[in-house]
């Protein structure tokens, strides 16, 4: 019981201190919204591209690896991810804000990387079904999108995860689920492996250019937002 009180009074104290300060606040505002702003954003351009006709890849990796369906297994250890990313850094606003500015970074390049690179589903994919994403996100018919490839988002989001988090207990664990959720995704063939290798690249950029971002926001500030 001393630990949940403990976690939330660390909570109240470390994001009082930080939105305290009106620059800091209006910039957590803004990112709240620009991430909402480019969910919905995403979704549009996903179903448009959706429609469009790809090409399909030859992939060694895959044709060496019958397909099997690991789907509540792969929902289940993303949001493992996830749930473990929120409860380790909510208690950090630094991380915490940096991680939601690099999140918004990464959706801006997956759909910038999958409408320049137009991919058919590699063969034999079964589908990964995700009852949480379908109600966000799903074509004109109502079904999945399966087109949304290069690069993946399961892989990218928790590579996303490890890079943020600060605790190296807690970065074991992400790097453990982000490489499990890498190898069940190219065993039910969702992606081709060059969409799985290149994930990690692409969140680590996107977590370099949100740590610019702040040092350049907070050059002057100082230790102005609560770690």
């Amino acid at each position: 019981m001393s630990f949940v009180s403990n976690f939330f009074s660390t909570f109240f104290e470390k994001w009082g201190f930080t939105l305290k300060q009106s620059r800091i606040r209006n910039q957590v505002i803004f990112t709240v919204i620009l991430y909402i702003f480019l969910f919905k954003y995403c979704r549009v351009i996903m179903t448009i591209l959706e429609v469009r006709i790809g090409n399909t890849i030859a992939d060694p990796l895959l044709a060496l690896i019958p397909p099997m369906d690991f789907s509540p297994l792969t929902f289940s250890l993303t949001y493992i991810a996830l749930v473990t990313f929120w409860l380790s850094n909510i208690i950090h606003p630094k991380s915490f804000i940096i991680g939601l500015q690099a999140y918004c970074f990464l959706i801006i390049m997956r759909t910038f990387t999958i409408f320049l690179v137009p991919l058919e589903p590699p063969l034999g994919m079964i589908l990964l079904k995700d009852p949480v994403t379908i109600i966000f996100m799903s074509n004109t018919n109502g079904g999945y999108i399966v087109k949304d490839l290069f690069f993946s988002g399961h892989v990218s989001a928790i590579s996303l995860f490890y890079f943020v988090s600060n605790n190296v207990y807690i970065k074991r664990f992400l790097l453990f689920l982000a490489i499990s959720v890498a190898v069940l995704i190219l065993i039910q063939h969702v992606h081709y492996t060059i969409d799985v290798v290149a994930a990690p690249f692409f969140a680590y950029l996107a977590y370099t250019l949100s740590v610019k971002l702040y040092n350049y926001l907070h050059e002057y500030d100082g230790n102005a937002i609560a770690d």
